[in-house]
């Protein structure tokens, strides 16, 4: 009888163990699951913020999407059990890039222009991420609805430009005279195709008129800048 009790005292243990051993393997398995979550999320985000900081003039814009990015690498450390020295590192990173896109002097590389479809493309979609982006902050409390709405005619500006500033470029590349034309229509078609209320706009569809009909070899200085319009 005693060992009876004593063999099903044991079965009661190695039963109790299992169960313990596997809520601490389930736990494991939802930090890990929550952990590669959270870094497919920075992946996506630093390939925006990548493309935002070659395309847009405004860099805090770029600066609000890397800060999303800085806030998850802090919930991937809260995560983390071992190695902290990497996540840690990789947050000074991100806290220091930060302060370097707000920075005036760092404006170097940016530019609308991309060679071809497929950049069009890739760059036009990381922008309307950015838009969805914003709406999310704006949601969250991070921007107010006055900073949503500027920021965002900004990123549709740049999606349009985007196109608009590539055709142009390739018509100034482009030795034959036809040729050049039909990229200055597909840049001036897609101007006035498009609602946005930049001032800049009947400004631009205006010179690439002109430039069509040879009065102009180029767009105005004030168009080719990358500042936002006040």
């Amino acid at each position: 009888m005693t060992l009876i009790v004593i063999l099903v005292f044991l079965m009661l243990i190695t039963l109790f163990a299992v169960s313990v051993l596997h809520r601490i393997q389930q736990r494991q398995r939802q930090r890990r699951l929550e952990q590669r979550r959270l870094r497919i999320q920075v992946e996506e985000l630093t390939d925006v913020v990548n493309c935002l900081e070659q395309t847009l003039p405004n860099r805090v814009i770029t600066k609000h999407i890397n800060d999303m990015i800085i806030a998850l690498q802090h919930q991937m450390l809260a995560l983390e059990d071992n190695n902290r020295e990497r996540l840690e590192s990789a947050i000074l990173k991100s806290e220091l890039y930060s302060e370097e896109l707000i920075n005036p002097k760092n404006r170097q590389g940016i530019s609308y222009q991309r060679d071809s479809d497929a950049q069009i493309a890739k760059t036009q979609l990381y922008i309307n991420e950015a838009v969805n982006l914003m709406v999310q902050l704006a949601a969250q409390g991070t921007i107010n609805e006055v900073e949503l709405d500027s920021y965002q005619a900004e990123l549709r500006w740049a999606y349009l430009m985007v196109s608009v500033m590539s055709y142009i470029a390739q018509g100034d590349k482009s030795v034959a005279i036809s040729d050049r034309l039909a990229f200055y229509r597909k840049a001036q078609h897609l101007l006035m195709e498009s609602m946005h209320q930049d001032p800049r706009r009947l400004q631009m569809i205006k010179e690439l008129s002109e430039m069509i009909d040879g009065e102009r070899v180029g767009l105005s200085s004030a168009l080719r800048e990358m500042a936002p319009a006040a």
